[in-house]
């Protein structure tokens, strides 16, 4: 059974915020990813991302689209990786190093293998908010 997780590109401009993980973190250390977290197990993918967004940066999205979702094997565990495309207010703060990234660059950016993955969702073909 793959952990669900739920991630939100949160797009400005034409650009989405990414944060990269703490140098010292056991999983993924030093990687950039999209913000978002484990579902609990009777928690929605949707409900999940709205909680988590709170939780790591005190923000919440106006809207969210869910854009799908791809599953990954690493190896030693599965994920189920949910993407929606966010839009809302200005960011007011974040943990660690972050920025705003094209999907161009983000590819040249070292993410978790999932991550990488969902970049295809955000192609040219992202839905307008």
């Amino acid at each position: 059974m793959p952990v669900r997780v739920a991630v939100g590109a949160i797009r400005r401009g034409g650009r989405f915020f990414l944060q990269r993980r703490d140098p010292g973190s056991a999983r993924f250390a030093g990687l950039w990813e999209f913000p978002g977290g484990k579902a609990e197990p009777a928690e929605t993918p949707e409900a999940a991302l709205l909680r988590e967004l709170r939780e790591e940066l005190a923000w919440e999205p106006e809207l969210a689209v869910a854009l799908g979702a791809v599953e990954h094997d690493y190896g030693g565990f599965r994920v189920e990786l949910h993407l929606f495309l966010c839009e809302g207010p200005p960011l007011l703060h974040a943990q660690l190093a972050w920025g705003w990234f094209a999907t161009g660059e983000m590819a040249r950016l070292p993410m978790p293998a999932a991550n990488l993955r969902l970049l295809s969702l955000l192609g040219s073909g992202a839905p307008q908010l």
